[in-house]
């Protein structure tokens, strides 16, 4: 079954900026940063991404296979999928954006020093691998089935997303010196809007898949 039937490229590349790309980790990663040096800072977003992309890849390869051992069907992966993401969605919609990002420490505190442990957790996992994300490569890869240029399609949308978290978090501070944080958590929660959207959207396919619903027209 072709993925292209399915979902076309730009909805993917949607999805996976939706659930995986940089706006979730930039601001977590701008404060854990805020008093670190430039070579510590760039030293933290490539092993960040580095994990995050083994991660995301291994997924991408492993989880079809185990779902096909599970016998989940492509249906149950879209109806999952769009749960966790509506899930998320609604989260965010119900806690309005605040006015400013919370404060790194007090002030007068003195900054704590940085372990690289923080490219583990939490940058790559959950700032950059969320659950959502998890769950929709498991489901393109699942609807891909054992055509590997379609896999090959959803490994290499997962890749330029890779690329655009590592852009984002070593221009991260040049990105606050042009974009507020308030902007980005607002523009965070209009898009959570959509998502929910697009989670419901994704329901009905699932629903449809099986039979339970008739193809809804536009």
């Amino acid at each position: 079954m072709s993925l292209l039937t399915q979902v076309s490229i730009p909805d993917a590349l949607i999805i996976f900026f939706l659930t995986l790309g940089p706006l979730k980790a930039l601001g977590p990663f701008a404060q854990a940063t805020l008093e670190t040096e430039s070579a510590l800072l760039r030293t933290l977003a490539w092993r960040a991404t580095g994990i995050a992309t083994a991660i995301v890849i291994g997924i991408a390869l492993v989880g079809a296979f185990m779902l096909a051992q599970w016998r989940v069907s492509v249906a149950a992966m879209l109806v999952a999928g769009s749960i966790i993401l509506f899930c998320q969605s609604f989260q965010l919609i119900m806690a309005p954006p605040a006015t400013a990002p919370p404060p790194l420490q007090p002030q007068g505190a003195e900054p704590a020093p940085l372990s690289s442990a923080l490219a583990y957790f939490p940058l790559a996992v959950p700032a950059l691998v969320t659950a959502p994300g998890i769950t929709a490569i498991a489901a393109f890869m699942a609807i891909a089935g054992a055509d590997w240029t379609q896999r090959g399609i959803v490994i290499a949308l997962l890749l330029v997303i890779m690329a655009l978290n590592l852009i984002a978090l070593l221009k991260v501070r040049l990105i606050f010196q042009y974009v507020s944080p308030t902007f980005l958590m607002v523009l965070g929660w209009v898009l959570a809007v959509l998502q929910a959207a697009l989670a419901v959207q994704y329901l009905f396919n699932g629903l449809v898949r099986v039979g339970a619903l008739h193809p809804l027209g536009f």
